[in-house]
């Protein structure tokens, strides 16, 4: 999702970053060329992002602070990574109370010989450095506590953002909704795919609806090397509300499913279409519950056991007649194989 700069009443501007800093998205460049256009005397920033290029959130960072106007950023639901660098350039930084804010070292993906691992890890190490600085300036922490916060990756609910001065004050709650799809996470209508999601549902903590279209929120405490996840135990008697929603939202979902495949079943029993056993569809269909391919074997049983009281009978009716016993096994061959063609897809009986 672009950023989105438009202006508004009461000589105020108004400024989206959603998703990705950096790419497709959120370019420095052309963020930095249209904030030129902006006469705004007050500039607000919504934040919902997990970061991304550390050089363009640093450069959209350095385009607000050189912002003639005040700027104002909220956390919508999430700032996280370099997301928080440019959050810290407002003046006044707010954060609901169900939002969160995390701070890291730098990552790259890097390949080479040893010289040039080296050189990258260097890099990587200054990086760091220019990030500790700006939040040391914001928030007045050591450089030593930021810099351990950062060892730890840690994640930050608006009520930690608050006292360690990353937040300047907290808000009601907004209304908000997560949804999860596939290996992705959906905040305030943003995806993300690269957030460790046992960090993610310790901090997401109420304001919750099922929905895929906006948001979620949350909150939590610093998350360091010695709390690493939390069980469904612990969520639920730490955060009911959440351990509520999510157990809502499990449940709908198996229901849905549970509809779904049912009609399959039933679908697949109709289609077997074996004349004689009407009973044993019925069963299957409404009172025992099996699977088509359970009822299959019923059938095949059943046709055997008709089978071998053919037999009988046959054998009976012709011991009158100089003993000599019918073979019928041709006709009763015949009636299996016709089953096993009707359930394999072949021609119905």
């Amino acid at each position: 999702m672009d950023f989105n700069i438009k202006a508004q009443a009461n000589d105020e501007a108004e400024l989206l970053i959603y998703g990705y800093i950096g790419g497709w998205d959120n370019r420095a460049s052309d963020f930095a060329r249209q904030l030129k256009e902006l006469k705004a005397a007050t500039l607000k920033v919504r934040i919902n992002s997990g970061g991304g290029s550390l050089f363009d959130g640093v450069a959209i960072y350095n385009a607000l602070k050189l912002y003639k106007g005040k700027i104002v950023v909220y956390v919508d639901a999430l700032a996280a990574s370099a997301a928080s660098i440019i959050a810290m350039a407002g003046s006044e930084r707010i954060m609901p109370g169900n939002t969160m804010l995390m701070i890291h070292n730098s990552i790259t993906y890097a390949d080479g010989n040893a010289k040039e691992l080296s050189q990258m890890a260097n890099i990587l190490s200054q990086l760091d450095e220019a990030m500790a600085t700006t939040y040391v300036g914001v928030t007045g922490q050591s450089m030593e506590k930021i810099r351990q916060m950062m060892d730890n990756e840690t994640w930050l609910s608006a009520k930690d953002a608050l006292e360690l001065g990353f937040a300047t004050s907290i808000i009601d709650d907004i209304p908000v909704s997560a949804s999860f799809r596939d290996k992705f996470l959906a905040i305030n209508g943003v995806e993300f795919s690269n957030l460790p999601l046992e960090k993610l549902k310790t901090g997401i903590l109420k304001g919750i609806s099922a929905s895929t279209q906006k948001p979620e929120n949350n909150q939590q405490l610093t998350i360091n090397k010695e709390l690493k996840l939390m069980n469904l135990q612990a969520l639920k008697e730490q955060h009911p509300e959440l351990y509520k929603q999510l157990e809502s939202q499990a449940y709908e979902k198996g229901k849905e499913d549970g509809i779904k495949a049912e009609r399959e079943r039933i679908k697949a029993i109709e289609e077997i279409g074996i004349n004689g056993h009407e009973q044993l569809i019925v069963d299957a269909k409404y009172k025992n519950g099996i699977t088509v391919e359970a009822l299959a074997m019923q059938i095949l049983a059943a046709e055997k056991a008709q089978k071998g009281q053919f037999l009988n009978s046959r054998q009976s009716d012709a011991s009158d007649l100089n003993g000599i016993v019918p073979n019928a096994q041709p006709e009763a061959k015949s009636q299996e194989a016709e089953f096993l063609a009707v359930f394999d897809g072949g021609k119905n009986a």
